[in-house]
């Protein structure tokens, strides 16, 4: 193998244009400008959000069947839909949610699928179904899932009626939607507006009515029917039925019956007639009073920080009704702000330090255009951010981040060039073009390699990819920004004038620099010469450096968790008793919830919590994080608390403590099925999740009880619950004998009990903005024990009556609560939190997956345990991001041996990656974080730093050995020594840039140090590593390439 020949990459067109910028001021300062004008008013127009919009990736169908089992609703409607969609092309599984009157089937979609043309053919497969919906469901609600952007949610609260609170939200909702910025607003946590018209037995026996009779009397006489048309000479009539009733007073008149004396019976006669809500027992309390939220949502083009605004104007000027209080109950915003204010301050203070660093190490003229680096590649990158759909939210300033350390390097190489070439006696234009021309080759390529080993990201499978996929483009943009001014914008201001250094700044930079240079020539290069001397040596500190950075993992002194903890703005409770259980019983247990996080307030100082609500007879989402969006689960059972923290600093405890401290300060509350405390931003329940699936339900039963207990045996585990808990009593009804013989069915039995418990639904009304129902039924107090139900009279064909437990047998059963399936099999799902003071939930699964997981099914022949949940989606995204780094490697490997005309040197300089990588572990071991998903963004940063800074290393040492006068040792050692500087001013440069974010001390911000850490501290360790592996690595291959070339010499002489 011959000395690689150094290659003239650029071409004359590419010379001539960093010729005629460097001669010309003019056309730089103009470029300048426009970067920085124009990404000024590019990033003045650029939207702010928390989190960056996903794309959710699921179809959901949900069909309503009201007074229906979870078999039932299994039966007739989750079962038959799954069969219908699990086929269609692009769909990638399939879970479905039987519950209680509803039935829920979750489509996922493949990876780019034309997601509306599925939604069409899976609307097309629910059609074809034959009679579907069953009888008495609705038809099925079939909607694309889409993210909508969190701006606002306001609390409406009053110690007033349920009705006087529910029309003050609903002004505040009409003021809200008259802002001209605001679009999308929902009252949400409010029962639904309802007409019951409710006839007690004894009346219909009176008159020989049922049910079903009133019903149809209100069906005929309420309603609009259009009955054809006159054509006349004088114009076409219509003729039209008008009597549809909207307001309950209005269905009084209604006749019910005439009787023989010409008399008739009105509704009212016969009923009391409710305009109100829907009997659900459902309380939403505020800081102790009746409350109701407002939410404000946005499209992901519209600037969150204008609407918030602009509410906050309109709602100072608004008068409420009396009696009716308005707050705000979350601010979104404030969360954007408070990112844009940590990352703000911590890009200041880390272009400060570059600068300063800067200014002490070169001259003042030097230092202040290669730090105008950072602005200009910024403002010039914020040109192209609308373009390729990018918002200000967390992950991309995040990236912004990233980038600080690492985009003046490709300025300072430049610049530390053209300074040199002036050393060497060149001045003015010819020593900034002998500048560039010496450095274009290895800093272009330097800069692609960055971008190639950034690029995978935006390709990485999985829903949690949707997460960062913004750091990839701004940081490539950003990187192609920096490449455009290193080599168009500064040449041209380093090429014309003198010297801005005067004293007393120039002593202390050539104190600086002399004291720079005598540390080269009197420690480094010769330690690098025993380096040289020492090879097997120095490689064997390396390599153990190497296997001490990979200890700290495999015996977990250093920790993964791939995503960590954000600091939460709110910690919840929401606990769930047996299906079935009083109303009374959860409101108690909320109660002590609420009472508990009091007294956790008052011992953390009575700041820690803004304001506290509670929910009875079900459980608020009020959303957070990126999956925003409110939501109530109603039921008896249910209850929910969410507590609002103040901001920091006036809340000193993070939010993690705080629930710790709720959750010891509550206890154990007798008979809760599941008892869940959330801290976490995005409000993920469990930290470990598995579905468990076999076709015997008892033998699934068997292996959900055995990992349970295992995960109880296990040390930092808690909340250890599973899906498949009991659902209601049931009564199942069954003809005897005599009901038989009456000409009776089971249909006939079961339509006059459910009109009678349930109701009958005569139309649905729209009312305004809200669509209400119209039932007629028993009244509540006959609806509320076994014995109205053992008193009922069942209509025979003959028009007598019998009493129930003369036609039917009625014996109690009971199921499941809810029924789950995944791609037709029905599931079950043990989830359990972690503590992360003892273990990580990588290194529990870990520990799960080579103990109890394998044993059961090696016990359990046919069961089936899969991830689920958020574990699911990151396997995805780990499994796709390993794939890609392999494709990343040979990328960069291709880029190199393109450069360097060799095989070999592209890996001697890839060996350095590992090493930075083992550096940025070491980091993490000693400022004590744990490794995380952020902490890998870094090594990716990392490796381009190294990358660059070995290659522009080698590209000397090939330049030195092309002169054909130096030995390889000679020839690496001055290679090192020529290099130095600017491998210790991007060094610096990268590790001083992202020093303010390391020592950050907002809780806000600590899931991003550990990327900071990374390239920090990584850069570090492969810096120093790189001035001694590289030249033993270089030499050791000459000498291979040497030995084997002379015993092919001597082998040719032999024949």
């Amino acid at each position: 193998m011959s000395t690689p020949v150094q290659p003239n990459v650029s071409a004359p067109s590419a010379g001539r244009i960093l010729e005629y910028f460097a001669a010309n001021p003019v056309a730089a300062n103009l470029m300048m400008a426009v970067f920085l004008i124009g990404g000024f008013v590019a990033a003045s127009s650029i939207t702010a959000q928390s989190f960056p919009t996903i794309n959710l990736g699921t179809i959901n169908i949900t069909v309503p069947y009201p007074g229906a089992t979870p078999s039932e609703v299994e039966e007739g409607i989750t079962r038959r839909i799954e069969e219908a969609v699990i086929g269609i092309d692009g769909v990638k599984r399939v879970t479905s949610r039987a519950y209680e009157n509803t039935g829920t089937v979750s489509i996922e979609l493949k990876e780019f699928v034309d997601e509306i043309k599925v939604r069409d053919d899976v609307e097309t497969a629910v059609e074809r179904l034959a009679d579907f919906p069953p009888e008495r469901a609705e038809e099925p609600d079939i909607v694309r899932l889409e993210t909508i952007g969190e701006v606002m949610t306001l609390v409406v609260s009053s110690d007033l009626s349920d009705l006087e609170l529910r029309r003050g939200a609903e002004l505040v909702e009409q003021e809200l939607l008259a802002i001209p910025s605001v679009s999308l607003v929902s009252l949400f946590g409010a029962k639904d507006y309802e007409i019951s018209i409710e006839v007690r037995e004894e009346t219909l026996r009176n008159y020989d009515l049922s049910i079903g009779d009133v019903a149809s009397a209100i069906k005929r006489s309420s309603l609009n029917l259009s009955s054809g048309e006159i054509r006349t000479n004088a114009g076409d009539l219509l003729l039209r039925t008008n009597n549809k009733r909207y307001r309950g007073a209005e269905f009084a008149d209604v006749i019910i019956q005439a009787l023989p004396d010409g008399s008739v019976i009105r509704l009212r006669d016969i009923a009391e007639i409710k305009d109100a809500f829907t009997e659900d027992k459902l309380i939403h309390q505020f800081n102790g009073k009746k409350s109701l939220f407002v939410k404000i949502q946005k499209s992901d083009a519209e600037d969150s920080l204008k609407i918030a605004k602009d509410i906050r104007a309109r709602m100072a000027q608004y008068t409420p009704p009396p009696g009716i209080e308005i707050d705000i109950w979350e601010d979104a915003t404030e969360s954007v702000n408070n990112y844009l204010s940590i990352m703000t301050r911590n890009g200041v203070l880390g272009f400060a330090l570059v600068f300063l660093f800067l200014v002490l190490m070169l001259d003042l003229r030097l230092a202040t255009w290669v730090a105008m680096g950072v602005p200009i590649s910024f403002f010039g990158a914020f040109l192209f951010f609308n373009f390729f759909g990018i918002n200000f939210h967390v992950i991309t300033l995040l990236a912004l981040i990233i980038v600080l350390g690492i985009v003046v390097d490709d300025a300072v190489v430049v610049g530390e060039s053209i300074i040199a070439e002036q050393e060497r006696g060149l001045t003015g234009l010819d020593a900034a073009i002998a500048g560039i021309t010496s450095v274009s080759a290895p800093v272009t390529i330097g800069v692609l390699t960055t971008i190639a080993a950034f690029a995978p990201l935006a390709f990485v499978a999985g829903f949690f990819s949707q997460f960062y996929q913004a750091v990839p483009i701004v940081v490539i943009t950003v990187l192609v920004m920096s490449l455009v001014e290193a080599f168009l914008i500064l040449p041209a201001h380093l090429s014309h004038g003198r010297d801005w250094s005067a004293w007393p700044l120039n002593t202390i930079q050539h104190f600086v620099s002399t004291q720079l240079a005598g540390f080269r020539d009197h420690q480094l290069i010769p330690m690098v010469r025993r380096a040289l001397h020492f090879k097997k040596t120095t490689l064997a500190i390396s390599a153990a450096f190497f296997v001490m950075a990979m200890s700290l993992i495999i015996f977990s002194v250093v920790r993964f968790e791939f995503l960590p903890s954000i600091e939460a703005t709110r910690i919840s409770a929401s606990l769930a008793f047996p299906v079935g259980t009083p109303f009374d019983v959860t409101q108690a247990a909320a109660t002590r919830l609420v009472e508990g996080a009091k007294r956790v307030n008052q011992r953390s100082g009575g700041q820690a919590f803004r304001s506290i609500s509670m929910t009875v007879g079900g459980q608020t989402s009020t959303g957070g994080g990126p999956f925003g969006g409110g939501r109530v689960t109603v039921a008896n059972h249910l209850a929910s608390i969410q507590i609002q923290l103040n901001p920091e600093p006036i809340r000193e405890v993070p939010a993690a403590k705080l629930e710790q401290l709720w959750r010891e300060e509550v206890g154990p509350i007798p008979g809760v099925e599941k008892l869940n405390y959330v801290s976490q931003f995005f409000g993920n329940p469990s930290d470990i999740a598995f579905d468990l699936t076999h076709q015997d339900e008892r033998t699934l039963e068997q292996a959900v009880d055995e990992l349970k207990s295992a995960y109880k045996q296990m040390a930092g585990l808690f909340e250890v619950q599973d899906s498949n808990s009991p659902g209601k009593r049931q009564y199942d009804i069954e003809l005897t004998p005599a009901g038989i013989a009456a000409g009776l069915t089971p249909s006939d039995v079961a339509i006059q009990l459910r009109r009678n418990f349930y109701g009958e639904e005569v139309h649905r009304i729209q009312r305004g903005r809200e669509e209400l129902r119209v039932m007629v039924r028993y009244p509540e107090e006959k609806r509320q024990s076994t014995r109205d139900l053992f008193n009922v009279r069942i209509r025979l064909a003959d028009g007598t009556e019998a009493p129930l437990t003369q036609v039917a047998k009625v014996s109690e059963s009971r199921s499941y609560s809810s029924i789950e399936r995944v791609n037709g099999r029905r599931i079950v799902t043990v989830s359990t939190r972690v503590d992360r003071s003892v273990a990580t939930p990588e290194a529990v699964k870990q520990d799960l997956s080579l103990g109890i997981l394998r044993e059961l099914k090696e016990k359990y022949i046919g069961l089936q345990i899969n991830e689920a949940g958020f574990a699911q989606d990151q396997s995805e995204s780990l499994a796709s991001l390993a794939r890609l780094s392999l494709l990343t490697v040979l990328i960069i490997f291709a880029l190199l041996a393109s450069l360097l005309r060799s095989y070999v040197q592209p890996l001697i300089i890839l060996a350095g990656i590992p090493l930075g990588g083992a550096g940025a572990i070491v980091g993490h071991f000693i400022l004590g974080y744990d490794l995380s998903l952020y902490s890998l963004f870094g090594v990716v940063a990392l490796s381009g730093v190294v990358v660059n800074d070995s290659l522009i290393l080698i590209d000397r040492y090939n330049k030195y050995m092309a002169e054909g006068i130096h030995t390889v040792e000679e020839a690496i050692v001055l290679a090192t020594e020529r290099r130095f500087r600017p491998i210790f001013l991007t060094t610096a440069t990268t590790s001083l840039g992202l020093m303010p974010l390391i020592f950050e001390t907002s809780t806000t911000a600590q899931f991003m140090i550990p990327m900071a850490i990374s390239l920090a501290t990584g850069i570090l360790f492969a810096s120093l590593l790189i001035l001694f592996i590289v030249p033993v690595l270089t030499v050791i291959g000459e000498n291979i390439r040497s030995s084997t070339s002379h015993s092919a010499e001597l082998a040719s002489q032999a024949d």
